[in-house]
């Protein structure tokens, strides 16, 4: 088997970063590093360099910009991400959009090995929701992931209100009952992780950067903590890289002000 680790040059601050991912997989149950190209902003770039840097340890997974965004979907299967998930997936309207833009961006092979999901994210998609599940379309979707915090903030709460938790458990008996898995995100915290884990039972549990299958998650507390302490070394990695490209910027600004400078 080819080693792809020697076709890569990681600095130190990329080396622990994989260590990371490693222990989070093997110790903690992670499941998917999960990037946004829709809140979060990231760009295609940013998605093929964590791909990259991942390299096959765990699935990336990347929530598009809203469910018809073609555009998203083709460079993102150009990248090889292994889940779409579609956001705002309001009604029945919405997810037969979601899955006519995959189908028709997708190749089948594509199609079939791409994992295919959707955020249950607002009172307006609660509201609706037995109508989504009852769509033949449903049939396409592996698994739904409900925010917390979206959902509470569309209601006015916050996620760990007790409305909040009623609706993400009945939404989640719901989608058990029609075969389909669940995430639960937003707002999670060691402390709260347990309760959702024990109260809830979804089958997978997820920070903004990072999803963790519960099956293989021996404590829900301390994998959480794990995972904000990565976020935290991930953001401050991005922070060092920006500040490296902001220098070098700074750099090339002073050879040129001293070029004027010899007239």
């Amino acid at each position: 088997m080819i080693n792809e680790e020697k076709f890569f040059f990681w600095s130190p601050e990329e080396k622990g970063l994989r260590e990371a991912l490693k222990e989070l997989r093997d110790d903690y149950g992670c499941e998917a590093l999960k990037f946004e190209t829709e809140a979060e902003g990231a760009s295609f770039e940013e998605i093929r360099y964590y791909m990259n840097l991942a390299l096959g340890q765990m699935a990336i997974k990347v929530k598009i910009g809203g469910p018809e965004a073609r555009n998203d979907i083709r460079e993102l299967l150009r990248i090889g991400v292994k889940g779409i998930i579609a956001p705002m997936v309001e009604s029945p309207y919405g997810l037969k959009n979601f899955i006519t833009a995959l189908s028709e961006t997708a190749s089948p092979e594509q199609y079939q090995y791409l994992s295919r999901g959707f955020n249950v994210e607002t009172i307006t998609t609660y509201h609706q929701i037995d109508e989504i599940f009852a769509l033949p379309e449903i049939r396409e979707i592996d698994k739904i992931s409900i925010g917390r915090s979206d959902l509470s903030g569309s209601m006015g709460m916050k996620p760990d209100d007790e409305p909040v938790m009623k609706i993400v458990k009945e939404v989640t008996e719901k989608a058990h009952q029609i075969g389909l898995a669940v995430s639960v995100g937003g707002g999670i915290t060691p402390d709260n992780a347990r309760q959702i884990s024990e109260q809830i039972k979804p089958e997978s549990i997820n920070t903004r950067n990072l999803g963790f299958d519960l099956s293989r998650v021996k404590d829900p507390a301390l994998s959480i903590q794990k995972a904000l302490e990565f976020e935290i070394a991930l953001l401050e990695h991005r922070a060092n890289q920006a500040k490296a490209a902001y220098d070098g910027l700074q750099k090339r600004i002073k050879v040129l002000k001293e070029r004027m400078e010899r007239r």
